[in-house]
């Protein structure tokens, strides 16, 4: 069981920071100030997550509103805050802030960590019922 549960999640992984570097790769930066907090729920234990949304102008001096994908508690920053912001200038509400949280690659590599333990985990104890 471990196995096949250790493969989707390095792969869910590894495409999380795959998509996180393309990302990067193609984001405009900016500064964004922080507008409000959307609260949300974590699934398993129920606390408190928090959204930022941020207002940013793009390079073409656009105006843009955009709530940031990860929530976390504490919250990245507060209402008011200035905040160093990448965005998809394709599609300019889609940031991320310029943090190691925000940026995506955190949440990818400790799903790739995950899934590489999980699946040796579950190789090696395959192995010793073999023998």
């Amino acid at each position: 069981m471990l196995v096949p549960i250790g493969l989707i999640l390095s792969l869910t992984g590894a495409g999380m920071m795959i998509y996180a570097w393309n990302f990067r790769r193609r984001a405009q930066r900016a500064e964004g100030q922080v507008v409000r907090l959307r609260q949300g729920r974590r699934a398993r234990s129920g606390g408190a997550l928090y959204y930022p949304i941020i207002r940013f102008t793009t390079a073409y001096g656009r105006q843009v509103e955009a709530e940031a994908p990860f929530g976390t508690n504490p919250p990245p920053a507060l209402r008011g805050q200035q905040v160093p912001l990448l965005y998809d200038p394709a599609r300019p509400t889609r940031v991320r802030i310029d943090n190691t949280v925000g940026r995506g690659m955190l949440h990818g590599l400790i799903c790739l960590v995950s899934g590489i333990t999980a699946f040796a985990i579950g190789v090696a104890i395959a192995f010793t019922q073999v023998l």
